[in-house]
């Protein structure tokens, strides 16, 4: 790897590849790449011409729509509209190596303190999730994409507000317009480099000479033709969101929405035969500043008093301040729930026990927050101690994960995490160990059974050629010490260089 002065490792440039009916293109590409003239849309073997050592990775479809649909759901704290850009998605245009939301935040920035603070906001939320990003706000779509690439202001300050601010939109390049290549280019060669060359020009000859894309984009950018986004909502969003013409002052009205708003939700959630597992009430005040509360439950709930008695013991917290003007109640994680038959005889089943079973454990886990939890131990198919037994949810069924039929060594109930160092203080003649000290005692060794011969994993020693000879290998011995405990203890390495530990106590 190539080195600076600074005796630093300088970054190999990476790029992003697709391949099409045109071979491979560079679709994507980071700063290093950049700084060597890797631009997106050349093709591979090009780039390879300037840059040999140039590491490529094929394109993840599937994981850029994961992490742009997170990105997305992050966006909702701002606003509840937020659109994909859909010019650098589309085929032609695919190969900027770019993507983008539009934010609608009509009359709502000054819930986070105005425009410039509302920026700030959203490039620390987005620079917190790992994306490197850039931020404006204009009055229409099309020039917001171009100043948040083209605006020389400092982050925060990249507002554009038309026609205040024409001639700093005048400075911007053609690209912020979202033209394609091909026009971009024919420009160029005419000369008109920035938006004030095209916007002083008579209209019929842009149309005659560049068509009528150019037109279209430069009264989209300056508002005076219509652009409709098309906004991401999700198939049935479980939202319900009200606003109230006059604040709410006081806790007892603020209980009586949050009830209304809950009863509505869990009826929605009844009629699709869904209960929710997760649910956010967040409480808006005048003055911009937003209280949540985020319940989850052990299993699909559709009762709305069990929901409201959880938020009850919440709803203390929330400061009503000079009064509420927003409510929403949001359900994120839904799942569908058992069928259950009701009896004839309307006897009470078992299932009503079960039921309220799980709205006990939903009252007790959230008395004991959110780092607190219950759960009871459960069996797990490896053979590795530290990993046949996992922690489950008290009101989740669970299955045998081992045959009945198969009979197992002894094991103890307890071990010890992380297993504890034993010294060999002497040896048979056959060389087992017949005292040891642990725990700063000397450990005589009465009687011991084994060995219990258990291997790591095969999948992670495929490389290796003494696979029961590894250095992961562990032979269990049942030793018994002159106090009358039964010790599990195991040894790793060959005969002479073994290594002993404790790693368990049987019950008497």
């Amino acid at each position: 790897m190539p080195e600076t002065g600074d005796d630093s490792p300088k970054q190999e440039p990476v790029v992003i590849t697709r391949a099409d009916h045109k071979g491979v293109l560079v679709c994507g590409s980071d700063k290093a790449a950049q700084s060597r003239g890797l631009a997106p849309g050349m093709r591979l073997a090009e780039a390879r011409s300037i840059y040999p050592a140039l590491h490529d990775i094929p394109e993840q479809p599937d994981l850029y729509e994961r992490h742009l649909a997170r990105l997305i759901r992050a966006m909702d704290r701002y606003s509840p509209w937020v659109a994909r850009d859909r010019f650098l998605q589309e085929a032609d245009h695919n190969h900027t190596g770019d993507a983008g939301l539009w934010l609608e935040i009509t009359g709502g920035s000054h819930l986070f303190g105005g425009e410039s603070a509302l920026l700030e906001l959203v490039l620390r939320d987005v620079k917190s999730r790992g994306y490197a990003g850039r931020a404006a706000i204009a009055d229409t779509a099309g020039a917001a994409w171009g100043a948040a690439r083209c605006h020389l202001a400092p982050a925060d300050q990249r507002i554009l507000s038309l026609p205040r601010d024409h001639d700093i939109a005048a400075g911007f390049p053609i690209s912020a317009l979202r033209l394609v290549e091909q026009t971009r280019v024919t420009l160029f060669r005419l000369g008109l480099k920035h938006l004030g060359d095209i916007t002083p020009m008579p209209r019929a000859n842009i149309t005659t000479r560049l068509g009528p894309e150019v037109l279209q984009r430069l009264d989209q950018f300056y508002g005076r033709l219509p652009e409709h986004l098309n906004f991401n909502l999700p198939n049935r969003p479980w939202l319900i969101r009200r606003s109230f013409g006059e604040p709410l002052g006081d806790a007892a009205n603020l209980a009586i929405a949050v009830e209304s708003l809950i009863t509505e939700l869990c009826g929605n959630l009844t009629q699709e035969n869904l209960g929710l597992r997760r649910i956010i009430l967040r409480c808006v005040r005048v003055d911009g500043h937003a209280h949540t509360i985020t319940l989850t439950t052990g299993g699909p709930c559709q009762s709305a008093p069990h929901i409201l008695r959880l938020l009850s013991e919440k709803m203390p917290g929330v400061d009503t301040g000079f009064g509420i003007e927003q409510v929403i109640v949001y359900a994120p994680w839904v799942e569908h729930v058992a069928f259950r038959q009701s009896r004839l005889d309307q006897q009470q089943e078992e299932t009503t026990d079960q039921i309220a079973l799980a709205q006990l454990i939903d009252r007790i886990s959230h008395h004991l927050g959110p780092r607190d939890m219950l759960f009871h131990p459960g069996h797990h198919a490896s053979h590795l101690p530290e990993r046949a037994s996992v922690r489950q949810a008290p009101n989740i069924r669970t299955y045998p994960t081992r045959r009945t039929d198969m009979t197992l060594p002894k094991r103890p109930v307890r071990l010890i995490d992380p297993p504890e160092p034993a010294e060999i203080l002497e040896r048979h003649p056959t060389g087992a160990p017949s005292r040891l000290r642990w725990r700063k005692m000397a450990v005589d060794i009465i009687h011991a059974e084994g060995p219990e011969r258990i291997c790591p994993e095969w999948w992670q020693c495929l490389d290796q050629d003494g696979y029961a000879l590894s250095p992961q290998t562990r032979d269990y011995f049942r030793i018994r010490d002159q106090a009358g405990r039964l010790l599990w203890a195991f040894r790793t390495g060959p005969t002479g260089q073994d290594i002993w530990s404790i790693h368990g106590l049987f019950g008497d």
